[in-house]
This record gives C-alpha cells, structure tokens and sequence, in this order.
C-alpha cells in the first residue's frame, strides 16, 4: 500500500510535480518510439521480404499473357 507524502513547502510540491512532468514526457517518448517500431515492423516489405516484392516489382513491367503466366508460377513456387 503506498504511504501519502507529506509536504512540509510549496518548493517539495513543485519538485515532485517537476519529477513527474519528466518521467511523463520520458514515458510518452517511449510509446511513441515502440509505436514507430511496430509501424515499420508491420509494413509489407519487412512482412514479406525482399525477394518476392523485388518480384512483384519486375513482374509489374510485363503485361497480358506474360504477366499471368509468371504470377501463376511464381505462386507456384511460394504456394
């Protein structure tokens, strides 16, 4: 159970409101880093890799009949 503090000035509040305020800020900085991280962890290229989105990406130049059948392949491969 936390035991209440008792202040004897206004000087003792203050520095604890001031040691707070830090330790917030500190905390907040910290979310928003691991949030970042999660964020960039969670795109496609780091979910996928880089070998098949450089596939995707070649495979984007072709078109028709061609196209298809290097997807179809390629899924072959993955699947």
């Amino acid at each position: 159970m936390p035991t209440i503090k008792e202040y004897k000035t206004f000087e003792e509040i203050n520095l604890d409101l001031k040691i707070l305020k830090v330790e917030k800020d500190l905390a907040f900085a910290r979310f928003k880093k691991d949030l970042n991280e999660t964020k960039e962890s969670l795109k496609a290229e780091n979910i996928v890799g880089e070998g098949p989105m450089r596939a995707f990406k070649i495979l984007g130049a072709f078109s028709g009949p061609l196209k298809s059948a290097a997807l179809t392949y390629l899924f072959k491969k993955i699947f």
